[in-house]
């Protein structure tokens, strides 16, 4: 009310001085020519300072009034959009519950058309399209959003999530490594940014982000020790990458990283004995990575390499190995099962047969012992009844055997007899298979 009084006083002043001003043209002018000499008559120039004084009040008061006024109307107008806009975002979010899309996008964009800077409608439209497998939009509004709020984590969160449903390695990359940088201690984010490196080969930079994490970490707890773990990992990829490179001092050096880290990894090992070029070395690493974890690889290993390295007295070799290894670690069964593998090929079955024994009795048993046990039957006492039971056993089967026809000229098996092969054509071709048979 205040400023409506202020404005239209202010005209009021602005259309007296105007109205005396015209009708007294001449006698004003000459007037305010004699008022600015300085022997001129100083009460009228007292007046018209107050005339003109007033009239600048009257002008600044009503262009005060109508600056309040315009105001009030934009404040007015705004209210009624965010109004609308919330409207609108209630509205998208129940059709998004409703598993209505098109609603749902229609009305999340026209609370962003209404209110551009409306986060809630921002972050609602890129989880939908998201859910959506629409991650391409996602992007666009995420982009949109992120010019209006750069410094919002949420935006960039679900920017990360995007770039990851389109599939974008070196995008996701770069936007991880953003985050990081002003992150540096999210664990979340961190092991995101080891797992894209990871992914895209890049050990070495996936090694350093795991150290990274790991300087930060309790000693002793689980994530600790699940950095540690991830560290091992990446330096013993990094060291076979770098292997097959050629590049030999590099590998042994991510090696003992990898020792360093972890002294159980298995395939560390392996690569260390794959490395060395004596086969006595090459054994050493085996035996020493085995005493570290027991593993049936490095047996199975072993006695590739002791076969090349001492074909006339590998078996004994192996034989006097197998011992050891049980006598020190009896409770390990793969190796008494390659024990008693062993002494099959080897033609030593009463040993073989100790071994199976002793294998049921503790407790081992499935498809490896059935197998064991009917090449036994097989090769010691020629039951071949027996041995096919125990393969079905192995392979789960519990009807009888069944024989399998074979067409003599194309070699093409089937189940049953045919007079006729219909992929070569040829007739009276099939008999039954001596390399195949079938259980049912």
């Amino acid at each position: 009310m205040v400023y409506r009084v202020m404005f239209f006083g202010g005209l009021l002043v602005i259309l007296g001085v105007a109205y005396l001003v015209n009708m007294n043209t001449v006698e004003t002018s000459v007037a305010l020519t004699e008022s600015l000499k300085v022997d001129g008559t100083m009460p009228f120039f007292l007046l018209v300072a107050i005339v003109v004084g007033g009239f600048g009040s009257g002008v600044f008061f009503s262009l005060l009034a109508l600056k309040r006024q315009v105001g009030d109307f934009s404040r007015h107008l705004k209210a009624k959009k965010r109004e609308a806009a919330q409207q609108a975002l209630v509205e998208g979010i129940e059709a998004g519950f409703k598993g209505e899309s098109k609603k749902a996008v229609t009305s999340l964009n026209k609370v962003l058309k209404l209110d551009k800077g409306n986060m809630e409608a921002t972050l609602a439209l890129a989880r939908f399209q998201l859910r959506q497998s629409q991650p391409d939009q996602a992007l666009l509004v995420l982009d949109e959003a992120i010019k209006q709020s750069p410094e919002d984590p949420r935006l960039h969160w679900y920017r990360i999530q995007a770039l990851k449903g389109l599939d974008d390695p070196l995008r996701m990359t770069n936007q991880l490594l953003f985050m990081k940088s002003r992150y540096p201690r999210n664990r979340a984010l961190m092991t995101m940014l080891v797992e894209q490196f990871g992914s895209s080969g890049y050990w070495r930079e996936a090694l350093e982000v795991w150290q990274e994490i790991s300087k930060g970490e309790t000693k002793g707890s689980v994530e600790k020790k699940r950095a540690t773990s991830g560290i091992a990992n990446c330096a013993y990829e990094l060291a076979r990458r770098q292997w097959l490179a050629g590049n030999r001092d590099s590998a042994v050096a991510s090696l003992k990283l990898v020792f360093d880290n972890d002294k159980e990894h298995v395939a560390a090992y392996l690569l260390k004995s794959e490395m060395e070029e004596k086969p006595s070395d090459a054994l050493s690493a085996l035996r020493n990575g085995f005493w570290k974890k027991p593993s049936a690889v490095f047996l199975l290993e072993m006695e590739k390499v002791t076969a090349l390295d001492d074909p006339e007295g590998s078996a004994s070799k192996i034989f006097k190995f197998y011992r050891k290894v049980l006598s020190r670690n009896p409770e390990y069964r793969p190796a008494r099962w390659l024990y008693a593998r062993f002494c099959l090929e080897n033609q030593k079955f009463e040993e073989a047969e100790v071994a199976a024994k002793r294998l049921r009795e503790s407790g081992f048993n499935g498809p490896l012992l059935e197998v064991l046990a009917g090449e036994l039957a097989c090769r010691r006492e020629h039951r071949l009844e027996v041995a096919v039971d125990h393969f079905k056993k192995a392979l789960g089967c519990t009807e009888r055997l069944e024989p399998v026809f074979v067409c003599a000229n194309c070699e093409r098996l089937s189940p049953e007899w045919k007079y006729r092969c219909q992929h070569c054509g040829s007739y009276n071709s099939y008999d039954i298979s001596e390399r195949v048979c079938s259980f049912v």
